[in-house]
């Protein structure tokens, strides 16, 4: 079964590549915005063949403006949060793995699954807090840009702003003590020895 091509399909395509507004296709030719998309990528020929020729895509003028200074904080502040629960998750098993009455704990305590699966996590989590590391340290630089009221566009920051990235430099050193912390605790194979630092 063949479609049969409207009669305003050329013109839909014509007007496409010509760069007119979808709306104003659909306006003039009386095709809806999915059959106009339809239509500019085909060809009709005066037989009424229809040959399937994609037209060069363009993309809607929406020009994307950088965040707010409040939106890009909040934005920062959901990252953040987001990291120490992904620390705290891994903490909390690692803890787990350190508990007296784990079967972990005891040498020799642990059955062959247990110890593949415990493996198996703690790569998995020495994995994780790689690429943990790997976000602090790339929102530390963000957050560092924001704070000084800085945006990659204005490049701009006042004097206020700069006391307050202090802090959040102090608060990020301590951010990244935990995690070289937790690391450490991991290499150590969790086997209840205190972590360095």
């Amino acid at each position: 079964m063949s479609r049969i091509p409207p009669k305003a399909a050329g013109l839909a395509r014509a007007l496409y590549e010509a760069g007119t507004p979808i709306r104003q296709i659909a306006a003039e030719t009386g095709l809806s915005s999915a059959s106009v998309y339809f239509w500019a990528d085909r060809i009709v020929d005066q037989d009424g063949t229809v040959h399937h020729a994609p037209a060069q895509r363009r993309y809607g003028g929406r020009t994307t403006h950088p965040p707010s200074r409040t939106r890009r904080r909040a934005l920062l502040a959901r990252l953040w949060h987001a990291a120490e629960r992904q620390m705290d998750q891994i903490d909390t098993r690692v803890a787990a793995l350190d508990a007296p009455g784990s079967p972990d704990a005891r040498p020799g305590g642990r059955d062959c699954g247990a110890r593949e699966t415990s493996a198996r996590d703690s790569e998995k989590d020495a994995k994780a807090l790689a690429v943990l590391a790997r976000v602090v340290r790339e929102l530390g630089a963000l957050d560092g840009e924001s704070a000084a009221g800085k945006s990659p566009a204005t490049g701009k920051g006042g004097a206020a702003a700069q006391s307050e990235e202090g802090l959040r430099g102090r608060n990020l050193d301590t951010f990244r003590r935990e995690l070289a912390r937790r690391l450490d605790r991991l290499r150590e194979g969790g086997d209840g020895a205190e972590p360095a630092g």
